[in-house]
C-alpha cells in the first residue's frame, strides 16, 4: 500500500506542476493565485497544494529546476555518442527542438520570473542555466577550436546560437510543411556555416 500512496503522491505533485506552468505562462506569476491553481487541479482547497509545496515560489523554483535538470540530462545523453563535432552539434539542437516540442509552455516567461525567487534559489537555476549552455559552448568550441581563445566572442555565440534554438517553440508547427528534423537540419547548418573563422 505504501508503494501505491507514494505514486499517488507524485501524480499530484506533477498535476500541480503541470497547471501551474500553464497558469504562470498564460497570465504571468504575480497574477495567478493559490486558488486558481487548485481549482486547475481540481480542488476546491488551497490548503491541498501547500501539502505539496509551502508556497508558489517553491511550485516556481521546481518547475525550473526540474526542467532544466530534464534538458541538461537529455542533451548530454543526445551528443555523448557521437565523435565527429558536426553531429554532435547536430544532435544537441534536435534533442533541444524535441525537449520545447514535448513540453510546450512559455519558458521565456517562466524563467524572466526568476528574480521572484530567493537568492539561494536563483543561483542554483543561475548554475543549471550555466550547464546547459556549457555543453552547447563546447560544441561550438569543438566545430572551430580557434573561437575558444576568445571567451567573450565565444560566449556571445553560444548566446545567440541558444537563443535560434530556444525560440524554435514560439513559431513551430508540426503540422506544417518542415518537420522538426528538417527544421533542426536547417538550424544546425545555419549554425555551422556561422562558425567559420572569424576575422
Amino acid at each position: 500500500m505504501a508503494g501505491v500512496r507514494a505514486k499517488d503522491h507524485e501524480d499530484k505533485r506533477q498535476l500541480i506542476l503541470d497547471q501551474s506552468a500553464e497558469l504562470f505562462a498564460r497570465q504571468g506569476f504575480h497574477r495567478t493565485s493559490i486558488s486558481e491553481i487548485a481549482k486547475a487541479c481540481n480542488s476546491s482547497s488551497k490548503a491541498w497544494i501547500y501539502h505539496y509545496f509551502p508556497n508558489k515560489e517553491a511550485v516556481l523554483f521546481t518547475l525550473l529546476r526540474e526542467f532544466l535538470e530534464l534538458a541538461i540530462s537529455r542533451v548530454r545523453a543526445a551528443v555523448e555518442p557521437q565523435s565527429d563535432a558536426k553531429k554532435r552539434l547536430s544532435s544537441f539542437v534536435l534533442e533541444c527542438l524535441h525537449i520545447y516540442s514535448e513540453h510546450r509552455i512559455n519558458h521565456a516567461m517562466l524563467f524572466s520570473e526568476l528574480a521572484l525567487l530567493p537568492p539561494e534559489q536563483r543561483e542554483e537555476i543561475n548554475e543549471l542555466e550555466r550547464a546547459y549552455a556549457l555543453v552547447l559552448r563546447d560544441l561550438i568550441h569543438a566545430v572551430n577550436p580557434g573561437i575558444g581563445q576568445n571567451k567573450h566572442q565565444i560566449a556571445v555565440l553560444t548566446m545567440i546560437a541558444f537563443g535560434a534554438i530556444n525560440w524554435t517553440y514560439t513559431w513551430f508547427n508540426d503540422k506544417g510543411a518542415l518537420s522538426l528534423e528538417d527544421v533542426a537540419d536547417l538550424t544546425t547548418k545555419l549554425l555551422l556555416n556561422g562558425l567559420e573563422p572569424l576575422h
